[in-house]
């Protein structure tokens, strides 16, 4: 047989089989649950919504929140946990789950919460939550309440104590198909820990300055009376 009837012709640019979209590897490996960090830390919005478009097109049920997560505690684990067991309460059918996690970034964070916050930076705090099961895509908020609208989702979770959620909270209804708004889930919080780390130190202080004052005026009385 002639050799140009053997091999069927590729015309150039043709995608080859080996040549998938990097966007379906990385879908594919999150559904796999072998996705490393950068498989699921998408701070690139469009690249986020592509990776979303993709996990949709296969029936994924997308559950969306987003924090500061600073000074990571029980509260933030439980609450994460507690708004992926709601999604599947609503999609019991559901093959895949996919949770996705917005973190402030550290600008955002002192708008919202001071100068002084946050405490953790924000590569630690993603590094943090990826290391939830729970979590399978991090990305980045850099303004106030602007993943919600960004973020194609069917489950959003929010906190009862979040204080700054838009003015129009018919706008987060209008954007899921079920809105899950918990109660804090554990009696601390990030505010009350710095409170207590902030009342500790002053207390100790207190404590070295009261020690050198109480020497200093024994020196004092010593040197008067001699």
């Amino acid at each position: 047989m002639d050799d140009a009837m053997a091999k069927p012709s590729v015309s150039p640019g043709a995608r080859k089989p080996n040549q998938a979209n990097p966007v379906h590897k990385r879908v594919a490996r999150i559904l796999k649950g072998s996705a490393s960090f950068d498989d699921r830390f998408v701070p690139d919005h469009a690249e986020l919504q592509e990776v979303i478009a993709q996990l949709r097109s296969m029936d994924c049920v997308i559950v969306f929140t987003t924090g500061v997560w600073d000074l990571f505690h029980v509260g933030h684990a439980e609450y994460i946990a507690r708004g992926k067991e709601e999604a599947r309460r609503h999609y019991p059918d559901a093959e895949h789950i996919i949770l996705v996690a917005g973190v402030d970034t550290d600008k955002l964070t002192k708008e919202r919460k001071g100068p002084k916050r946050p405490i953790v930076p924000e590569d630690e705090r993603c590094r943090v939550l990826s290391h939830l099961r729970e979590v399978d895509i991090l990305t980045l908020q850099y303004e106030a309440n602007q993943l919600y609208k960004l973020v194609e989702h069917d489950v959003r979770v929010i906190s009862q104590s979040t204080q700054d959620l838009p003015a129009d909270f018919d706008d987060i209804k209008n954007e899921c198909e079920h809105l899950v708004n918990l109660p804090p889930q554990a009696e601390t919080s990030t505010s009350a820990r710095i409170r207590t780390l902030a009342v500790d130190g002053g207390l100790e202080t207190l404590d070295r300055v009261s020690a050198r004052l109480l020497k200093a005026i024994e020196e004092a009385r010593n040197e008067l009376g001699g």
